[in-house]
């Protein structure tokens, strides 16, 4: 290479290698910015926002205070005899370092506070992190520099363009107010991590060159599958797609087949074995990591490997076709024989009277189309997502190869996401991370074309970014028109609200099944009801007491051993709960029934009743 093109090529180098942390960085920090009340209510009192985030709490608070690892029980819900819970340990492990790090220099109460505000920053962070390395791999970049000769071929300053748009997009998709926002310490933000690396690294894996990150991808599934179930989705679309490459390729995809399946079998029992009990290994559930899961995944992992050592032999597409449709109806049969209940509703377990009067209230669980009746809203947190798929179909069309593979396994990804986001609107924020990185690579793509100075582009790129994102989008297609007024179920669940429960003794309280868990976080005290599927014998004592007539909710309030009575009537369970006669109803009405004594406490929302000792 001459001199002259060497230095021509050199500031090239140079803005290619420009740093994306400090993006990362300020995408932060302007994430913290717009929640800073959030952040500060969480700070300086305490707040929950989410069951989730106050139920996690009180279970890092009981494994600090003794509670062994697999002891998964929520001994203060429907005591005595408690309610095992479907979560596990993994999430409780950083949240607990975090907590041990600030209980050096903080009290334990601001310790936790200080916890809830640092891990879902860090969080966001790594999620900055890792889509702008996902749009690097889905572009085929590998790991170190780029060639000069590469360099000389793209336009200055295009070699990260698509991974400054990816932070650019990912913090226009406001992950700050959603998953990742203060306070947010459940497991959700770890999830949509883990599903972003093992894209990222199948990306990767894809390739020839590094088979060996398929290996890392089965760690990643593994890991995620241990947190809980929900990404298992795009796994198995993953899955599939590995299946189909063997199916193409035959024995020139051996390495990476091999790679994969050997990540499977190791990764997912010692997963397993590393949050299920040993008492526990026989039992086959479907909400949470079990022998369900993992007797299909390793025989499935067992089955691919085997076909990959005997590629030489399969020649044809067809021979392959039929091997892998034999392995896929094993792994299949396995489920049918063991667990079938598994192949219907994952929360099948819920009582029917709790999924009419709970769960269908319950936003998050709710469809897409019924939570977002507003178009705007409606188009701003569905277009991005569709935009984002439209983007990733159309590089995978442009594309040949691996690069061809490795969109057409995002456009499924995010076809498999927002399917599920019209069953629960709570996937949006597993897929729209996904969308926004295929965004962000069409966008660089498109922008690269453009014969202009490098400051045009990038303007081009960063406005083309705004008006695609949910937030642009939000902004374009405001609505003047009002909602629809909710009812007010926060000032029922504020610390303020709960704390003067604080001063009673420990006791066991019948309250509306949302309030459960900050109850547990904000008291002493033990609820029959939480807002947890497997609670359903708390859950319908609770319910029953409701909604029968006074007289007769007193009694089986005392049959159940329950020492108090709390009535709010905030929020849509409560809402659902006093629409039909009975005892909710008679305490909407301010009514106090015989049977019950009020307990004066100040300047709260919360109606707290003894029950009269018995006559």
């Amino acid at each position: 290479m001459s001199a002259a093109a060497f230095e021509q090529a050199a500031p090239r180098a140079r803005v290619a290698r420009f740093p994306l942390w400090p993006a990362i960085v300020a995408a932060a920090l302007g994430s913290a910015l717009l929640t800073l009340p959030r952040a500060r209510a969480v700070w300086s009192a305490g707040e929950f926002y989410d069951s989730d985030d106050a139920m996690r709490a009180v279970q890092v608070r009981d494994w600090l205070a003794g509670q062994s690892w697999f002891d998964m029980n929520a001994y203060r819900v429907d005591p005595p005899a408690a309610v095992f819970m479907h979560w596990t340990r993994i999430v409780d492990v950083p949240l607990a370092a975090l907590d041990l790090f600030f209980g050096l220099f903080l009290s334990p109460e601001t310790a936790e506070r200080a916890t809830r505000l640092a891990f879902p920053l860090i969080c966001l962070i790594a999620l900055l992190a890792l889509a702008a390395w996902t749009a690097r791999a889905l572009r085929g970049e590998p790991e170190g520099s780029r060639s000069t000769a590469a360099l000389e071929r793209e336009p200055r300053g295009s070699q990260n363009a698509a991974a400054f748009l990816a932070v650019w997009l990912i913090f226009l998709s406001a992950p700050g107010f959603g998953q990742f926002a203060p306070g947010r310490i459940d497991h959700h933000a770890p999830q949509i991590l883990l599903l972003m690396a093992t894209i990222g690294l199948a990306s990767r894996g894809f390739d020839p060159a590094t088979p060996r990150a398929l290996f890392i991808a089965a760690a990643s599934m593994a890991l995620s599958c241990a947190v809980s179930l929900e990404n298992l989705p795009f796994f198995i679309v993953l899955i599939a797609a590995v299946a189909l490459l063997f199916v193409q390729e035959g024995a020139r995809a051996k390495t990476r087949i091999l790679c994969f399946a050997l990540g499977l079998l190791f990764f997912f029992p010692l997963c397993f074995a590393a949050v299920v009990a040993p008492s526990r290994y026989a039992l086959f559930t479907c909400d949470a990591f079990s022998a369900a899961q993992l007797c299909p995944v390793l025989l499935g992992a067992a089955g691919l490997g085997a076909l990959a050592l005997a590629s030489p032999r399969l020649v044809t597409a067809k021979a392959r076709a039929v091997g892998v449709a034999l392995v896929g109806a094993m792994a299949l049969a396995t489920i049918q024989l063991t667990a079938p209940q598994c192949f219907g509703h994952p929360l099948g377990v819920l009582d029917p009277l709790l999924r009419d009067l709970w769960l269908s209230h319950v936003t998050e669980a709710k469809p897409l189309l019924a939570v977002a009746d507003d178009p705007a809203t409606l188009a701003a947190t569905a277009a991005p997502v569709l935009a984002g798929l439209a983007a990733a179909l159309a590089l995978a069309f442009r594309a040949q190869g691996v690069a061809r593979r490795r969109w057409a396994v995002l456009a499924a990804t995010i076809v498999t996401g927002f399917a599920a986001a019209l069953w629960q609107i709570r996937v949006v924020s597993s897929v729209t991370p996904l969308a926004m990185v295929a965004l962000a690579c069409a966008i660089a793509a498109a922008t690269r074309t453009l014969r202009a100075s490098a400051l045009l582009r990038g303007l081009a790129a960063t406005v083309a970014a705004l008006a695609v994102s949910p937030m642009g989008l939000a902004l374009a297609l405001h609505s003047d028109r009002e909602a629809a007024p909710k009812p007010n179920g926060r000032a029922c669940l504020e610390s303020a609200a709960l704390a003067p429960l604080a001063t009673l003794a420990p006791a066991r309280i019948a309250a509306p099944i949302d309030m459960g868990a900050h109850l547990l976080a904000f008291t002493p005290h033990s609820v029959f009801a939480a807002p947890y599927h497997r609670d359903n014998h708390g859950g319908r004592i609770v319910v029953d007491a409701f909604l029968a007539p006074p007289a007769e909710a007193e009694a089986l309030l005392r049959a159940a051993g329950a020492d108090l009575l709390l009535w709010c009537g905030g929020g849509e369970t409560a809402e659902a709960l006093q629409a039909r006669a009975g005892l909710a109803a008679a305490l909407a009405r301010g009514e106090t029934p015989a049977g019950l004594a009020e307990i004066p406490l100040g300047a709260t929302p919360v109606r707290v009743f003894a029950l009269r000792p018995a006559q």
